[in-house]
């Protein structure tokens, strides 16, 4: 293996040192060049060494180790050096083929067929098989973590080496949705459920070695991956920066954002939580497209993006990241930030100056002075920061905003009780970008699962979203598609005539390391450890 290489080179460099000698040279840290790198500030340093030579990761025995139900950041990292996704995404949300190499769907959008690569084996050395699959998408469907993805889903299927799914409405992207993780039948109730990644547990799960039965074993970078844990945030930042663990996931727009030192490196990657804001249709202006229209020019998004978030986020005027092959640039750029073009549809709609006092009011039989509730809830200052920005824009232009920063509990009951003219939210999207949860008509069948608060009673977002879902081929799904792209433009389109949905854009997540340590990091949101086999560690 590498490191045995890297061991020996590492006693040389030693022994020059001993002799006084500094001709060891530091490596580069430069990864893939579609990773930002954020600045390191202060001082020039070259190299951040790894304090104890070895390589170790977090985790934190409060949460559970098991894949499917994994919500704490260290144990998922672990997670995803023990077990393998059924396919993978980059950082555009297309499709990488691992356990299923090959799929096709039927006419109707709705019958699914996956290939499964049944070379790959798990620790105890037996095959991956269809049926664990199979049983490892229907454990998927029944938790948390992964349930809403799954809610189409109507039946499940195997064969030795094939993996069928039928679906109760078309979707020619489902393949996006199976970015998850796959066990060994029969293990999924153990603490250490097995999987059929590079790495396995030691006996007491203190370690994770190096799985020889893995294909990429020939070329992982160490043969040990020591485990630690750190339950505080103030623990894991003072083990991290004395490179007693060696990666972390920050979520740099989370309350449970970290801080760590400017000298480490860090690299982001995509994820689908999209910022948008939405207004109460039942409220004295937010029932009217055109002043919806109107508001929706004045959002700063490139502000949120660089200025709020640090490049920790990706500015977009519509519900897709932007760097996804269907993403309709040209329609996107023409309808961003321009508060010009918001002062003159609220003109053209009646609502201007008449009394000449620096005020916008607006003919409700009389001039009435105008007062929007802008809410949201009080666990980010980006969010905070975006408002603010908007509601100091309007006022500009004589229009008056009031922002409040509520209490998550607040915040709910306000949402629930419709009491808002405009709400700033988040939203985990899935990979398909289905925005069904968050335009539904609210019914008594949907309510556990409807995020929309707007009052609206439109049917025809409904019918657009799924024409998006059902339209172009599963074979294309990784490739412009005339016909998805046209769907997708279509929807938004609508959201652009009726201003129901304003998009703000996209968070990143980052991940950390030492300065200098590590190289071939290409980290995405389904796994940020992704392709470890390539990385290069240097912890001498």
């Amino acid at each position: 293996m590498r490191n045995t290489l890297k061991k020996l080179t590492a006693l040389l460099c030693a022994a020059m040192m001993l002799l006084g000698c500094t001709g060891c040279e530091s490596k580069s840290s430069d990864g893939p060049e579609d990773q930002i790198l954020e600045s390191t500030g202060g001082k020039d340093v070259v190299k951040v060494a790894g304090a104890d030579n070895v390589f170790t990761l977090n985790s934190n025995s409060k949460y559970s180790l098991n894949p499917m139900i994994a919500t704490n950041h260290s144990n998922q990292l672990i997670c995803s050096l023990v077990y393998e996704n059924m396919v993978e995404l980059d950082n555009n949300f297309q499709v990488i083929p691992k356990l299923i190499t090959n799929w096709s769907v039927s006419e109707d959008g709705k019958s699914w067929t996956f290939d499964i690569d049944t070379s790959h084996t798990f620790h105890d050395g037996s095959n991956v098989t269809g049926n664990d699959l199979r049983l490892s998408l229907e454990y998927a469907i029944n938790t948390d973590r992964y349930r809403g993805r799954f809610n189409s889903i109507a039946g499940v299927s195997y064969s030795e080496n094939k993996l069928y799914v039928t679906l109760t409405k078309a979707n020619t992207q489902f393949i996006r949705l199976l970015n998850i993780p796959v066990m060994k039948r029969g293990t999924f109730g153990d603490k250490h459920p097995m999987g059929s990644g590079p790495y396995t547990y030691n006996e007491d799960g203190t370690q994770l070695l190096a799985y020889t039965g893995h294909n990429g074993y020939d070329s992982l970078p160490v043969d040990v991956i020591y485990i630690q844990e750190y339950q505080t945030a103030d623990s894991i930042i003072n083990a991290f920066e004395s490179s007693l663990i060696d990666i972390v996931i920050n979520d740099p727009s989370s309350y449970t954002n970290l801080g760590y030192a400017s000298t480490n490196e860090t690299r982001t990657f995509a994820t689908t939580n999209m910022h948008y804001v939405v207004f109460n249709e039942k409220s004295t202006l937010g029932r009217y497209s055109t002043v919806r229209v109107a508001l929706s020019y004045a959002f700063d998004r490139a502000y949120f993006a660089e200025d709020l978030m640090k490049g920790n986020a990706v500015a977009s005027t519509l519900p897709m990241y932007p760097t996804c092959v269907d993403y309709p640039t040209d329609y996107a750029n023409g309808i961003d930030y321009d508060l010009e073009r918001c002062r003159l549809v609220l003109e053209n709609f009646g609502i201007r100056d008449y009394d000449e006092d620096g005020k916008l009011e607006f003919m409700n039989g009389s001039a009435q002075e105008i007062e929007m509730r802008f809410i949201l809830c009080s666990d980010s200052s980006a969010k905070a920061g975006v408002a603010r920005k908007f509601a100091e824009d309007m006022a500009s232009l004589g229009f008056t905003i009031t922002v409040e920063e509520l209490t998550w509990s607040d915040y709910l009951t306000a949402l629930e009780e419709g009491d808002f003219d405009m709400y700033y939210g988040e939203i985990k999207l899935r990979n398909d970008f289905d925005l069904t949860e968050l335009l539904q008509v609210k019914t008594k069948d949907n309510e556990s699962s409807c995020l929309n608060y707007s009052g609206s009673t439109d049917k025809t977002f409904e019918t657009y979203i799924n024409q998006y879902l059902a339209a172009g081929s599963a074979s294309s799904v990784n490739e412009y598609d005339m016909e998805r792209a046209s769907a997708f433009e279509t929807l938004c389109r609508y959201l652009g005539e009726t201003g129901s949905l304003i998009t703000i854009g996209f968070e990143k997540q980052q991940i950390i390391s030492h300065r200098g340590v590590i190289k071939g990091v290409d980290p995405n949101m389904g796994n940020p450890l992704y392709n470890f086999a390539n990385w290069e560690i240097d912890l001498d």
